[in-house]
């Protein structure tokens, strides 16, 4: 009887701990990363098969580019959507249109600028811009990776990021799907071409949702507690942070612009693989803050708690996964081939392991955009992208691809440090109280 009490209890506490919008937004965007990574190496792993690395290599770095310009064009509007959207009340749909709008001008913008200088650039991607058809294509795949982003930085913004999962899943399989479709009528693009049309495919069934559907209810949900938006307002708040984020993408998306000139496209596609692989470990980390930024967006005097939760979830969930790829890195990359195991095991465990000083840097940047401290998130983001470029420069020729992963777990530790000695040492005083006897750790800030 007692075990079954037992039983019993702590599955209404699980119910409880999940029921929390902070815990069910932050679990879903998880989930969906965790299905996307999962099917994303199903996916790597059929082009490295049905695929050259040559072209493998080239791809990614398409890949690369045009995820870098769409990201530069979204000019940080996803962290608006994500911090402005829980109190837009009635003008939610304004600022999700006004948002789409702006980001598809400065993404064809920026596809064109480099595709006209694609020589200066980056000369091994030149192909890109020799007729008025791939210059289309590489500008519209531009265009609606931009928006695919956004569309989720909006389903979070409208406490409705558990159908980022649904939304992923479909992209994920449409484009293996696709991969193999292509592997005998484009063994040079199938790669770049499956993964753009599938985004596209994924575009309009979301958006449907999104206007017909999560708008409406999310306007008469949230008109009481509707705050002025004012468009000087969101300017001063995507200026002071776009810079640093620049700099983060150049980190995450034109290392592989870097690696294809310095070392070539087989080095190129070991190190895409790798970073893909790890970066799904940092999801977590940006998922869960993502969800904190909603939720202090609606009540701040929590932020402490929720700041406290998010740390103490994060790490409950991401040291397991990084112990489990400490021990399985060549097994999971030996999937691709014999030569990604050799060349790549020591880099994918170096930059996992990067990943849980990242749970600070993020943290970090979640709760000062919750305090619109922009200043301070541009201060860390350019000393921790500043750091890990420069060593990624000089041990990039010492150590090859493993050099990369050198740099980014010096980085992360480095910064997540002086983080530890400033900003959170009140978050570590912060010691949560039970609400009610059996009920969910919290309090208020």
């Amino acid at each position: 009887m007692s075990v079954n009490h037992s039983v019993f209890t702590s599955v209404t506490r699980l119910i409880a701990h999940v029921r929390e919008p902070l815990y069910r937004n932050g679990y879903a965007l998880i989930l969906s990363s965790a299905t996307t990574s999962g099917l994303g190496l199903v996916y790597w792993v059929l082009a490295a098969r049905f695929y050259t690395t040559e072209a493998v290599g080239l791809n990614t770095a398409m890949l690369s580019m045009m995820m870098f310009l769409g990201g530069a064009a979204q000019l940080n509007l996803v962290n608006v959507l994500n911090r402005f959207l829980p109190r837009a009340g009635q003008v939610t749909r304004r600022l999700i249109i006004y948002v789409y709008l702006v980001s598809i001008i400065a993404a064809l913008a920026f596809s064109l600028v480099f595709l006209f200088g694609i020589n200066i650039w980056s000369p091994a991607l030149s192909f890109l811009a020799k007729n008025g058809l791939t210059i289309l294509g590489f500008t519209l795949a531009t265009i609606t990776w931009c928006i695919f982003a956004l569309q989720d930085g909006a389903l979070t913004g409208l406490r409705q990021a558990t159908w980022v999962p649904v939304e992923n899943t479909v992209f994920a399989l449409a484009k293996i799907l696709l991969l193999i479709l292509f592997a005998k009528t484009l063994p040079r693009y199938g790669v770049f071409a499956s993964w753009t049309i599938s985004v596209a495919l994924a575009l309009l069934p979301i958006n449907i949702l999104i206007f017909r559907r999560l708008i409406p209810q999310h306007a008469r949900a949230t008109e009481s507690q509707a705050s002025p938006i004012l468009p000087a307002q969101i300017v001063k708040y995507v200026s002071n942070d776009y810079l640093g984020y620049l700099l983060w993408m150049a980190m995450t998306t034109l290392l592989p612009i870097i690696v294809v000139q310095r070392v070539g496209a087989e080095a190129t596609a070991y190190y895409y693989f790798c970073e893909t692989i790890a970066y799904s470990l940092y999801l977590i980390s940006r998922n869960m803050g993502m969800s904190l930024i909603t939720e202090a967006a609606l009540d701040q005097t929590r932020l402490k708690a929720y700041s406290y939760q998010a740390l103490v979830g994060t790490a409950r969930l991401l040291i397991p996964v990084v112990v489990a790829m400490l021990i399985g890195a060549p097994y999971i990359l030996r999937l691709f081939g014999k030569d990604y195991a050799v060349e790549g095991t020591n880099l994918l465990r170096l930059l996992c392991l990067s990943a849980i000083p990242n749970v600070i840097t993020s943290l970090f940047t979640s709760i000062a955009r919750v305090q619109r401290r922009m200043t301070a998130i541009v201060i860390m983001l350019v000393s921790l992208c500043g750091l890990i470029l420069t060593l990624t420069y000089f041990l990039l020729g010492w150590f090859g691809i493993t050099g990369i992963g050198i740099a980014w777990l010096a980085g992360q530790t480095i910064i997540a440090g002086i983080l530890l000695l400033t900003e959170f040492r009140g978050i570590f005083r912060f010691i949560p109280q039970k609400q009610q006897r059996g009920g969910p750790h919290d309090s208020a800030a």
